[in-house]
Formats: structure tokens, sequence, C-alpha cells
């Protein structure tokens, strides 16, 4: 029986050593690539038939989630109508190592005639996808990791990279900023992590809770029960926050033997607790509140004017998936 590791290990250096070959003899055309799409007012449209497809469908993903609107059109069903998604100003990017797929091929004449350009990337310059590109980027294959030479390997993963890479200078030259990628990204973690702020999660309106500075033991406690923080906030007349009493305030002046029915909230509070505001994002937040000396589970939320608009929980940040 073969040696399943060797198995592994040639056929990893085989592609390592065919991306080594790619990168040093790189087409300069792929500086032209990206100034056309720069320059583009439409979209680019990336197709491929088999596993080039594959490769185009996550091309197209990996730019339209970087700020260049982006859509995978396949071939055949292009040639049966769904080639009205391309428009006279858009950009096709078409994926084809041998370069002479008769389904990709076939629809390249109608594309021309609408009027987007086409970038063929191929391995092959004599190919027909070469002679219909406008811009053609050849990807030398040193090997394919196949024994038979057969299945596509290398020549898939270069054209992965080659598109990653595409996507990658698009996005620095437009700018495109971790706010952007996270307005692309809402229901993803890194997503909430820079988009969620503490507006968007904390307890407000008839979910907070407060007291006044006045409120007895009674008062306090079906708050604290009622809203279900574990906490609640002191506030004067005008609502501005002037302290904070959680559980453990409570047990605390219970274990000093100050815990009566008489006591008020003024009495009980923390007079300087820690807060932060709407506008911070949630993330940063959760972190601050863990990385303490003493991590605290709950914390107010003010406004410029140090009014009390809600209340942030650990277990509520928690829940959001950050």
């Amino acid at each position: 029986m073969k040696n399943i590791q060797t198995i592994i290990e040639r056929a990893l250096d085989d592609e390592i050593s065919s991306i080594h070959h790619f990168r040093a003899n790189l087409d300069p055309s792929i500086a032209k690539c990206v100034e056309l799409i720069l320059q583009s007012k439409g979209k680019v449209i990336v197709t491929g038939v088999g596993k080039s497809g594959d490769i185009a469908k996550k091309i197209s993903h990996t730019l339209s989630s970087t700020g260049t609107s982006a859509y995978f059109l396949h071939p055949t069903d292009a040639s049966h109508g769904d080639s009205g998604i391309v428009g006279a100003e858009d950009v096709v990017l078409a994926i084809g190592k041998s370069g002479e797929s008769e389904e990709l091929n076939f629809i390249l004449p109608t594309i021309k005639r609408i009027g987007a350009k086409i970038i063929g990337i191929t391995a092959n310059n004599k190919s027909r996808l070469a002679e219909l590109s406008d811009i053609t980027i050849i990807t030398p294959i040193l090997k394919e990791a196949c024994p038979l030479a057969l299945a596509p390997t290398s020549s898939t993963t270069i054209a992965l990279m080659l598109g990653d890479a595409i996507a990658m200078a698009l996005m620095e030259l437009k700018n495109f900023k971790s706010e952007d990628f996270a307005l692309f990204h809402p229901a993803g973690r890194l997503g909430k992590r820079l988009s969620l702020n503490i507006s968007d999660v904390m307890r407000k309106d008839e979910k907070n809770a407060f007291v006044s500075i006045s409120a007895n033991l009674d008062e306090i406690l079906k708050e604290i029960t009622r809203k279900g923080l574990g906490a609640t906030g002191v506030v004067d007349l005008n609502g501005i926050l002037i302290g904070l009493i959680t559980d453990y305030d409570i047990r605390k002046s219970l274990s000093n033997k100050k815990l009566n029915e008489g006591i008020t909230a003024k009495e009980m509070m923390n007079p300087a607790p820690s807060f932060f505001h709407p506008e911070e994002k949630a993330y940063e937040v959760l972190l601050k509140m863990e990385d303490r000396e003493r991590p605290i589970s709950v914390a107010p939320v003010v406004d410029g004017n140090k009014k009390f608009v809600g209340m942030v929980s650990v277990h509520d940040l928690l829940q959001k998936g950050l």
C-alpha cells in the first residue's frame, strides 16, 4: 500500500510549486484588468463552466462583499435568456483554463454585441477565449496536483487566488473601510462587532430599570425584579443618572447590617458607576465590561447630558453573537 502521507505531501507540493511559478510569471495585464473595473460604471459579471464556474461563484461573492458589485452568470443560463443581466457598461470576467469551453465561448460574442468588456482568465494564450477577450490574463500552470493531470487542482487554486488578488486591489484602491465591510455583513460576527452600537442592544424605555433617589427598599427590589436586569439606575427629577444599585450593593448593605425598610436609594447606590454612551460600539463595550479587575455584568447608558437612557448587560451583548 502506498504511503498516504507521501501522497498528500506530493499533492500539496505540486500546488505550492505551481503557485510560486504563477507568482514569478505574473501577467502584467492584471493591472489593466483592475483599471478597467475601476473605470467601469457598471457591475462585474463573473462566469465559467464546471470547476471554473465554482471558482467564478466564489470570486463574485468576494467582489460583492468588498465593495465591487458582482454577479455570477452560468454560461448555459446565459444562452437561454440570462445574458439579459449584462449591460453595456459592465465588465465580464470569464474563467477557463483551456479557454476552449464551448458553453463559455458561445455566449462571449453576444456579450461583445451588448457592449460589455471581457476579461479572459486562461492558461492558453492561443485559445478562443483569449481571442474573444478585450484583456487576457494568462495563468501559467506548472503542474496539476492530479496524478493523471486531468482534474483541475493547481489551475483552480491559481484562478481563485487571482480573483482574490483582484478583489483586494479594488478594495484598497476604493478605500474600502471596515465600516463598509460591516454594512455588507450585518449578520456575521465580524459585521456585528463593527456595526452594532450600544443603542442597538441596550434596554430602554419601559424595559429600562430606574428609581428616584428617595425610593425605599421595597420600590428598589420591585423595580429590579420587574425589569430582570439585576440592577436599577437612580435618577433625579430631570432623569439625570446619579447612581446605580446592583444585587451586589444590596448584598453589601445586608452584610453591613444596613439593610432595613427605611433605607433609601441614596444610601444604597454607587454614586459613581461606570457608564457608556449610546454611540459606542457594542463589542468594545463588552470588552471593557469584561476586561476589568472586577468585571461588571450590567452598566447604565447615558447621553451627552448624562440623562439615563438605557441599561446594557453582558448577557444581552453575548446573546447578539458578539
